[in-house]
């Protein structure tokens, strides 16, 4: 080990230039130098950790805003002393950050306060908006930037609402005492005078106020630290970090009330809402809004003065607001931010070809143990095998980081497989008595040269290190000489709101340790929102959530794992990895439309429209907004959105009639069709005959846009086709693609050659459901293909294919291949896409082997033989965009309704 380490004298050298090649080998020369006995696997480790850091491109953010607020931040720039924004920039330079992520959170944090307000401006006046970032893709860091420079903008207090679980609180305030406070706020709340200073306070001499500390959400008794003073009397603002609980925030509207005589509080007040999509949205009537909802609400109205920040990376819920209520609309701006390019988000993981695809593994050995549908006294009698091998996974890779010095020490592995917390406890205490076995194993006899090959769970655990880590540059027989010190600390702990203090994660009890906080976590709702796993190399997720919110939440995984990115492994149920990969079609598409509404200068209001028209995000927020209410309308625009019927009916005398409907509208068709691209294809059809043709089939309310109102027992989406005013929807194309099946019996007269063309399905797989559920399931619940989206575009596929290129420089987390709604933003017409579907044989395809060796069998499908129809009908829809002139639809839909369909799902009656 060094005095002084390689890596921030390395840092120290290349100062504020930009990493090259070039400027990189320049470094490492002069460390060789100055460090002359240093060996090449150091030097090797030093290279590695600057280029995953310093290395990094990122480009700044785009947002939304109304125009109500003057751009004061550029005005004001050189006249306000940036102390605390300096100090904050200066401490993340201590700990390596790239020069272009800092420059690019300056200029982030620049616009967001700009929307904010200018504190300076004599009241009244509110502002409301929304920080949309990804999943642990380093939010906190910039709302703590934002923080930093509203208080030396002239912001004199300061709010940060953290989740709802006090473990997220104590996290956030860590956070907020070294890269703000500068601080440990325990001692500042005791008030010692003899503090020492830390992260940000290093560099300055300026100490904030602080009313809560990392052990302490805000009490009555804390207003003491203030010795009396009034809030509009304080040099420095006043911070407090609250989680979103009844009591706190009770606490400190109290507190607020006893700091005014009349009217409101005459300081500038801003409140950043944290994880802002979790209970701050209210969930009951509007006449009666949920308690933490309508305490929000209050603290904001006790100043003249106010920002209020959401922050969240998942806003389908909060753009769900009512615009028009005095509520959390942000209706003065949505922001959203890029991530950098070490960001590993779901596309990196769950789309084919991602950066980090390789490292998911396939759970098909727990439902047996552990049924999706059990209940919470569920016995657990022994653990799965693939759970039983990501613990000996996460144990070879606590080594090997160990055996590559690591700076980090922490090391953590998850584990969310049941929402119950008694279950969680089960699972925990199996999980605790194979890490004991193992790792006695492993002290006694894996160091001997010869003696672990005779011990069954050492050979495996040989097996497993080839399988996965052979190629991580550390030898077996290293790996196996230092295992028992890597793991010897390893301990199992529950994460839930039955967790004793003294077993939380509490990794800052343990930075100072040579081994640091290693842990098993065991927990459901609890390490799902907000919470980082320190080191998180191993993940194990099994749940069944079918809400995208909720879902991206769950991600954990998802982030920085700089230095150990090769080593990280996610084991989940195939049929969640093909929810996740839709998911980054949802994100990216998410992401676009903003970028198209920053082009057209379009406000927030618009925004919320532009979400809910994914056909998807009806699923994220119909089970956000659900988990308090009994009933919920659902506003959907179809601009830009893709429709599809994944569901289908079970019984062949509905497909023959379906089949039949085809055939009646085959007769209506023009005879002037073409062939194009395997499709037979129609331009230009009157919507009359589409909307006609629709309304006779039998499509199952269980594919969610075909619902029916409960009152009118009419389907939304089908009056908006027929009736919709709008140009766009007037003529519409039509296209049936050719598959590799043999040809039925319905046939097209074709205008080329004067003979009847006979139609041939497409040979498609369903998935296993329950006997007796009355439908079938496509595989993955994909209709058509994405080369079904090219039919009848009027632009020309190389501009199209240039232009995605471009957006990929721009966001690195994009897939190689062009996504559908890619190009349905070019298209000028809605296109109607008629499949016809044979089942195809349950196991057509070999066993896929991957570039580890491992083969993964084919899923678990449907026999053709135990399906009734012999061809099924399906249907896409894909809408072209039609910006301005939003129509909508609305579902009416109780909690039964939604559960049927699949959008309430276990996440609403959390036992967490």
């Amino acid at each position: 080990m060094y005095d002084v380490d390689p890596l921030m004298i390395a840092v120290g050298m290349i100062g504020s230039r930009q990493l090259t090649d070039e400027l990189l080998s320049e470094t490492l020369e002069k460390l060789r130098i100055i460090f002359p006995h240093l060996g090449d696997q150091v030097i090797s480790e030093v290279r590695r950790q600057l280029e995953g850091s310093l290395g990094v491109v990122m480009k700044a953010g785009q947002g939304l805003h109304d125009g109500d607020i003057a751009p004061w931040v550029q005005d004001a720039k050189s006249s306000i002393v940036w102390e605390y924004w300096r100090s904050y920039v200066r401490q993340l330079q201590s700990k390596g950050q790239a020069l272009d992520v800092i420059r690019v959170l300056d200029e982030d944090t620049d616009n967001v306060l700009t929307e904010c307000g200018d504190p300076r401006k004599e009241g009244p006046w509110l502002s409301k908006g929304l920080v949309m970032g990804d999943v642990q893709s380093g939010k906190t860091s910039n709302y703590c930037g934002l923080i930093a420079k509203a208080a030396d903008a002239g912001y004199k207090v300061i709010v940060l609402l953290t989740g709802t679980i006090e473990d997220l609180r104590a996290q956030s305030q860590e956070r907020l005492d070294e890269g703000f406070v500068g601080r440990d706020s325990r001692q500042l709340l005791r008030r010692e005078k003899t503090s020492a200073t830390i992260g940000a306070g290093r560099f300055r001499t300026k100490i904030p106020n602080v009313l809560t500390s990392i052990d302490s959400d805000f009490l009555t008794a804390n207003k003491q630290v203030l010795g009396g003073i009034p809030l509009e009397n304080l040099k420095e603002p006043v911070l407090l970090v609250v989680k979103k609980n009844s009591t706190a925030l009770g606490n400190l509207v109290e507190f607020l009330d006893s700091q005014k005589d009349a009217g409101k509080i005459q300081v500038p007040l801003l409140v950043v809402d944290d994880e802002a999509d979790n209970a701050s949205v209210n969930a009951k009537k509007d006449d009666n809004p949920a308690t933490i909802n309508r305490l929000i609400r209050e603290l904001l109205q006790k100043f003249s003065r106010t920002s209020y920040v959401a922050y969240t990376a998942t806003p389908f819920a909060n753009v769900f607001i009512d615009p028009d209520l005095e509520d959390l609309f942000p209706s003065n701006f949505v922001y959203s931010l890029n991530a950098p390019s070490t960001y590993r988000g779901v596309g990196s993981f769950f789309v084919e070809g991602g950066a980090t695809a390789s490292g998911v593994r396939d759970i098909v050995d727990a439902a047996a143990i552990l049924p999706y549908g059990h209940k919470i006294d569920h016995p657990i009698s022994e653990l799965p095998k693939s759970l039983q091998d990501a613990v000996d996974v996460f144990l070879l890779s606590c080594a090997i980081r160990d055996l590559r010095d690591e700076p980090l020490k922490h090391r953590s592995m998850l584990v969310n497989a049941t929402r119950f917390s008694s279950v969680q406890e089960r699972i925990a205490e199996k999980l605790k008595e194979y890490l004991y076995r193992t790792v006695e194993d492993v002290k006694q006899y894996l160091a001997a040269d010869e003696v672990w090959q005779g011990h069954p769970p050492l050979v495996r655990l040989h097996e497993l290190w080839e399988e996965h880590f052979a190629d991580c540059g550390k030898s077996w027989d290293s790996v196996r000489h230092c295992l028992y010190d890597a793991i010897s600390s390893v301990k199992v702990v529950t994460v839930n709101k039955n967790t004793e203090k003294a077993e939380r994660l509490n990794y800052s009890a343990f930075k100072d340790t040579r081994l640091g906080r290693r842990v098993i976590a065991v927990g459901g709702l609890t390490l799902s929102r907000g919470l980082t796993l320190e080191g998180l190399c191993v993940s194990y997720f099994y749940r069944n959530s079918k809400a995208y919110d909720t879902l991206l939440q769950m991600g954990r995984w998802f982030g920085y794992r700089p230095g150990y990115e090769d080593l990280c492994r996610i084991w989940a149920d195939p049929q969640a990895q093909d929810w996740y990969a839709h998911l980054a079609d949802v994100v990216a598409k998410l992401r676009f439309d903003i970028q198209v509404m920053h082009a057209n200068g379009l406000p927030p209001r618009k925004f919320g429209m532009k979400v809910l028209a994914h056909p998807n995000a009806l699923v994220a927020t119909a089970a956000a907004k659900m988990r308090h209410s009994d009933e919920i309308e659902i506003k959907v625009s179809f601009s830009g959105a893709g429709v599809e019927t994944p569901l289908l009916p079970a019984d062949g005398a509905t497909n023959e009639r379906n089949l039949e409907e085809l055939e009646r509208l085959l007769r209506e068709l023009p005879t002037n069709f073409a062939f194009e691209r395997g499709r037979y294809y129609w331009q230009g059809i009157d919507r009359s005959v589409v909307s006609r043709f629709l309304g006779r089939l039998e499509i199952l309310e269980l594919n969610p846009h075909f619902m029916r109102e409960m009152e009118t027992g009419q389907r939304p989406l089908l009056n908006f086709i027929a009736n919709a005013d709008l140009e766009e929807l007037e003529k519409w194309d039509l296209a049936i693609p050719q598959g590799s099946a043999d040809a039925c019996n319905i046939s097209l007269l074709s205008p080329i050659s004067g003979r009847s063309e006979y139609l041939r399905p497409r040979m498609r797989q369903f998935e296993k459901v329950s006997k007796g559920t009355g439908f079938l399931r496509l595989n993955k619940q994909r209709v058509g293909e994405i080369s079904d989206e090219q039919v009848g575009l009027l632009v020309d596929e190389e501009a199209i294919a240039a232009a995605w290129e471009t957006k990929k420089l721009a966001d690195p987390q994009l897939g190689k291949t062009i996504p559908g709604w890619f190009y349905r933003s070019y298209r000028k017409r809605p296109l109607l896409t008629i499949h016809l579907v044979q089942p195809a044989k349950r196991e057509p395809k070999e066993p896929k082997v991957r570039a580890d060796g491992k083969v993964i069998p084919p899923r678990e499908m449907m026999d053709p033989a135990d399906i009734e129809p012999s061809i099924l009908l399906a249907l896409s829809i894909s809408f072209p965009g039609y910006a301005g002139k939003e129509e909508t639809v609305v579902y009416s839909l109780n909690k039964v309704a939604l559960r049927q369909i699949g959008l309430l799902d276990e996440a609403d009656d959390d036992e967490d």
